[in-house]
């Protein structure tokens, strides 16, 4: 954990989020940008969508009659509109975070090499092929979209709304472990690593996924959890690399 902040802070992994992060602001205000007529507009109106679009949720629940019930209520129409632009806020987010995501991933191998030539020199990066990478994003988007079409109506019942982040750590988990192991191991190797340190994967995306609960913060961290995971399935590679080697001599 110490050792991964402490590659994170170096002069070639800062210059890398730094231009990340400034691809990720270019791409997404470009995008923005095209929505609306000209900048000017832009500053107006991001504020009025999310406004809109909280009326167009809270009118389209009028149109049943157990909720439309329930909003005569002008504590329950606060705590809905909380919720609503709380919700909203936390998509936005976390759309933010997986252009982020998307974009450093294209100085994935430059983190592995970071910390393969520093601390596992004797380790050779494979990697896996480009059909294995669009095979992977393909399962991974459409599990996603079904657990989150499955468990978004959760978010409005308290207690159990805390659901709505689990289709959110699937795609993290699946997506950072992938993008880590595709850089060093074969398919075969990735597979074998996640089912045997399935529990281990677990709890250190669960740990960069608490990060990444805290605003901003956790959003420029994503090298860290690359470099964090990195070193983890670096080490678990050269012991299964180690056996599978003694295994062929032993035969």
């Amino acid at each position: 954990m110490l050792q991964a902040f402490d590659d994170f802070m170096s002069p070639k992994v800062l210059f890398l989020s730094f231009m990340s992060l400034l691809f990720t602001l270019v791409i997404i205000y470009s995008s923005l940008y095209l929505l609306f007529d000209n900048i000017g507009e832009l500053k107006y109106s991001i504020p009025t969508v999310f406004t809109t679009m909280a009326e167009d949720i809270l009118q389209k629940m009028e149109t049943y009659p157990f909720l439309s019930f329930i909003l005569e209520h002008k504590i329950m129409m606060i705590i809905l509109h909380f919720l609503i632009y709380f919700g909203l806020g936390i998509i936005s987010y976390y759309l933010f975070f997986a252009v982020y995501a998307f974009v450093i991933s294209f100085f994935n191998v430059i983190l592995i090499r970071h910390i393969q030539k520093k601390y596992y020199p004797g380790i050779e990066l494979r990697g896996m092929g480009i059909v294995h990478t669009i095979i992977f994003y393909m399962k991974t988007i459409v599990i996603f979209l079904l657990l989150f079409l499955v468990l978004s109506p959760t978010y409005f019942i308290p207690a159990i709304n805390i659901l709505i982040f689990v289709p959110i750590y699937y795609f993290f988990h699946k997506t950072i472990v992938f993008d880590v192991s595709s850089e060093i191991n074969t398919s075969k190797e990735y597979r074998k690593l996640k089912r045997v340190n399935w529990s281990e994967l677990k709890s250190r995306t669960g740990f960069c996924f608490l990060l990444t609960l805290i605003p901003i913060v956790g959003i420029l961290l994503y090298p860290y959890y690359i470099l964090y995971i990195g070193h983890y399935i670096m080490k678990e590679t050269v012991e299964l690399r180690y056996v599978n080697d003694f295994h062929r001599i032993d035969k």
